[in-house]
């Protein structure tokens, strides 16, 4: 699929890609007209454009619109990677997958020191620290991709995800932990 479709799907139909908690689609609603007025209201509460952008997308931008669907794994990559130590003192990294434990036990410099409240630490918590990496990049990407981004989450990660500062980008996670989730996926 190429990149101008990528982007025409994400803004056109964000109900595909919203987090399954944030909205529960009654049995009435499943009906192809029925999901279209849900796409509109989405669009119109997120002032999604309506049209596609005319202004060129930078190199990051393009590269979340085309892996879009991964990103929530590409997060979960980064902030395993970030809490690695939190995860490891309190044994909590033997709950996550094996590939994403593979990609954290990596060395690929600072890891990102954030204040975790409380041991164990949780899935939340690691998905917020992914998330948050993916924040870091808020100057390179249009405000309204931020926002349908969040929308990949549940609203507790977002919530946890705000409560920290936003980090400067990591281009080195990033680019590995999005190849490592085509290369390795993660099986929950």
């Amino acid at each position: 699929m190429s990149d101008v479709e990528c982007l025409r799907r994400l803004l056109v139909e964000p109900l595909a890609y919203l987090h399954p908690q944030r909205l529960v689609v009654p049995p009435d609603f499943e009906g192809e007209e029925a999901r279209r007025r849900l796409n509109d209201m989405l669009r119109d509460g997120l002032a999604l454009p309506l049209a596609l952008p005319s202004t060129a997308l930078g190199g990051v931008a393009k590269q979340w619109v085309r892996q879009w669907r991964q990103l929530p794994c590409v997060a979960l990559l980064m902030g395993a990677y970030r809490l690695w130590p939190a995860l490891a003192r309190g044994a909590a990294w033997r709950c996550l997958p094996a590939s994403v434990r593979r990609f954290a036990g990596c060395r690929l410099g600072a890891r990102g020191g954030l204040p975790v409240a409380g041991l164990p630490v949780s899935i939340e918590q690691v998905e917020a620290a992914g998330l948050n990496a993916l924040w870091g990049w808020h100057r390179q990407v249009p405000p309204w991709l931020l926002e349908c981004l969040a929308l990949q989450f549940s609203e507790p990660v977002v919530g946890l995800h705000r409560q920290w500062p936003v980090p400067e980008p990591d281009p080195t996670l990033f680019f590995l932990a999005v190849q490592h989730a085509r290369l390795d996926p993660i099986h929950r």
